[in-house]
């Protein structure tokens, strides 16, 4: 039986036309996607596939340690010579391919179009006659392909590679990519599977799993869900692949498999936990190891839930879901908190200070939840999308949009930076051009470029309406096409005007979000206020749809504070701010030093105020607050409690608007003052 209820519109079905994401649409066109170009160009990606780089001539040490990721430091030489192709740069160049067709859907562009066949061209040139195709080992060590699944990333950079062929053959009918693609994804099905002679293995990190799918979806070729199903299966079995692979090619599996390299990290679960190989997905109760590749494989298994109609698939898949967002997200829908391996911590262990957080976790966190929401429309999938979509992502780009973050924190101090406290680059309190390695800035970008594709889905009955943002789009039925155009200016405005035009009596249900903040929504029909059934988080609006009906919904949207789990011992006696979907910040900008020393009146009023000229326009939030005085304080590191306090007001930013003017202190978490309750 097939599980999936609804199919999201596709990306190039819905125009953004206005308000919030039209703005960062428009920077992440005219600066971030050519920013990330260059700097492509410039460290050799663009130009790896063209075959330049010679072993025997350009061969050199690598600057920096060698990891199952990446490297420290580029690859580049001051001598001139070609730099040798990395593992993963396909990758980087296949999500640039992405985020650039979904430009390409609306906008059409000459030399977009001319840049992004120059890198098929050479793509093509590349492929063997069997279909292969990866730079790095056809370039840098030929004849080893399949040889190191576990960490080289050939899978991995094959999914990539898929998903922009499917998203460049949506956006301009150019079917040279996705048939490039469709023979790789051939010789991957001769090489992988349960039959004899083939590799009985999966990836080191999932997402060609979730790739193929889509590949399935647009080919029709069952081949490609089937494959992507056996590497969902086969993960986690006994014997591990990856010790078997190691020992197959003379390795040692203690220091050249999921024992050794990153391994050596002391999961509870085991070193196999790192890869989410330590048992079969279906046993797998809690979420371990590497975030990315978690957030990847729960999209892998939703899809093929929805496809298959698997049950024991999608239970598995709810419950790594429940883990995640229940015990181990941050709540900006960040996950990963330690910067060691890139992963998850034992529940409830969330660190602020030191939180990881990795951009490409947090847009993997917003693609799962809308894999989820396709089985299940539920308002705790898509309040998780749309609180990771305006926190946790687009945190991770500077509102010029040419800087990035890899990890995000909850809590800044830079001199734990200066003075090399934490040393990991990837960690600074500051956006920063480009990282050796670049997964983050490239997937933020295609998924911001795409975000017009999370709005709604639908069904036979059904179109449901998941986010609020200025957009239009056409629904076609039988009976007539009703065209849909959203006004709002959310998150700053509680109101979202949706209009219905119908060029004929056309029945529907339109089904709004009606978000866990707001407690008290109101919805009118022409004017006239209704009080409409609620199922699973959204409002039902079940009518015949005939000339323009005008749908108000206003949302119980005001600032408030919130606060963690009591397990949560770094949030314990602490408060956040959340407003809407948006969650708020101190910065010592607008406060000074010494946050930590704010104690927030949680019982005093919070106030909205607009500053249009302010951090790209935004609304503030301010309140009231006790800060500890330092009087007194003078040649004394401990003295007896004296509650030496003097009275402030507070101002809090957007969380994705910080650290965009000059270094200093922040945090999400404020102190609360408690008062004395009596029993």
């Amino acid at each position: 039986m097939n599980l999936k209820q609804t199919s999201f519109l596709l990306w190039k079905d819905v125009r953004i036309t206005g308000g919030f994401w039209k703005k960062r649409l428009e920077i992440n066109e005219k600066v971030t996607l050519p920013a990330e170009y260059e700097q492509c160009k410039k460290s050799g990606r663009v130009d790896s596939i063209k075959c330049l780089y010679k072993p025997e001539e350009d061969d050199r040490p690598e600057k920096g340690e060698f990891t199952i990721d990446g490297v420290l430091s580029e690859n580049l030489a001051e001598d001139g010579k070609i730099p040798k192709p990395h593992h993963y740069w396909d990758s980087d160049l296949a999500k640039w391919i992405e985020a650039a067709s979904y430009i390409l859907a609306e906008h059409p562009d000459a030399e977009t179009e001319k840049r992004i066949d120059e890198i098929v061209d050479d793509f093509e040139k590349l492929q063997q006659p069997d279909g292969y195709l990866n730079t790095y080992y056809t370039v840098v060590e030929p004849g080893k392909r399949w040889t190191n699944v576990f960490a080289m990333h050939e899978l991995y950079c094959a999914g990539h590679l898929i998903e922009a062929a499917c998203a460049y053959y949506l956006a301009t009918g150019k079917r040279k990519l996705l048939d490039i693609m469709c023979r790789y994804a051939d010789c991957i099905d001769r090489t992988f599977g349960p039959e004899e002679g083939k590799i009985h293995g999966y990836p080191g990190h999932q997402e060609i799993e979730l790739a193929l799918v889509k590949l399935y979806r647009i080919t029709g070729e069952k081949r490609y869900l089937n494959l992507s199903l056996y590497f969902i299966n086969e993960r986690g079995k006994k014997p591990y692949f990856f010790d078997m692979e190691a020992e197959k090619y003379g390795r040692d599996p203690e220091e050249k498999g999921p024992k050794g390299i990153l391994g050596r990290s002391f999961l509870p679960a085991g070193p196999y936990a790192l890869f989410q190989s330590h048992l079969p997905v279906r046993e797998q109760k809690t979420a371990e190891g590497h975030a990315v590749r978690v957030t990847y494989m729960g999209c892998a298994m939703a899809d093929l839930a929805a496809e298959t109609g698997d049950e024991t698939l999608w239970d598995a898949c709810k419950t790594l879901w429940d883990n995640v967002t229940q015990k181990r997200m941050y709540i900006t829908g960040g996950v990963g908190s330690q910067d060691g391996c890139e992963r998850f911590n034992f529940d409830y262990q969330l660190p602020n200070e030191t939180s990881y957080q990795e951009t490409c976790a947090s847009v993997g966190m917003v693609m799962w939840a809308s894999r989820m929401l396709q089985v299940r429309p539920d308002r705790c999938f898509a309040d998780f999308m749309e609180r990771t979509l305006y926190n946790g992502v687009i945190s991770g780009v500077s509102l010029e949009g040419d800087r990035f973050f890899y990890a995000n924190h909850l809590a800044a101090e830079p001199k734990m930076f200066s003075d090399q406290i934490i040393r990991n680059p990837r960690m600074f309190p500051v956006r920063q051009k480009w990282f050796a390695v670049s997964c983050c800035p490239m997937n933020l970008a295609r998924l911001t470029e795409s975000v017009s594709g999370y709005i709604y889905s639908e069904n036979e009955s059904t179109l449901y309406v998941h986010l609020f943002a200025d957009s239009e789009t056409e629904i076609k039925r039988d009976s007539g096409t009703l065209r849909v155009i959203q006004k709002t200016e959310y998150p700053w405005n509680n109101k979202i005007q949706i209009t219905v035009k119908s060029e004929g009596n056309v029945p529907l249900r339109v089904a709004v979000r009606n978000p866990l903040f707001s407690r008290a929504t109101k919805i009118s029909v022409n004017g006239e206020v209704i009080h409409p059934e609620e199922e699973s988080g959204y409002l039902i609006i079940d009518r015949q749809w005939d000339g323009d009906t005008e749908i108000l919904v206003e949302l119980d949207m005001k600032p408030e504070f919130v606060e963690a789990h009591p397990s949560v011992r770094m949030d314990a006696g602490k408060v956040a701010i959340q407003y809407g979907p948006l969650i708020y910040c101190l910065e010592e900008a607008d406060n000074g030093p010494g946050l930590p020393s704010i104690f927030a009146d949680t019982d005093s009023e919070l106030s909205v105020k607009t500053e249009p000229d302010l951090l790209g326009g935004i609304q503030v939030i301010e309140g009231s607050a006790l800060k500890r005085s330092v009087k007194g304080w003078e040649h004394t590191l401990y003295r007896p409690v004296n509650d030496d306090f003097e009275t402030v007001r507070f101002r809090a930013v957007p969380y994705y608007a910080w650290s965009n003017r000059q270094p200093g202190e922040m945090t999400v978490w404020i102190n609360r003052i408690y008062k004395k309750v009596d029993k």
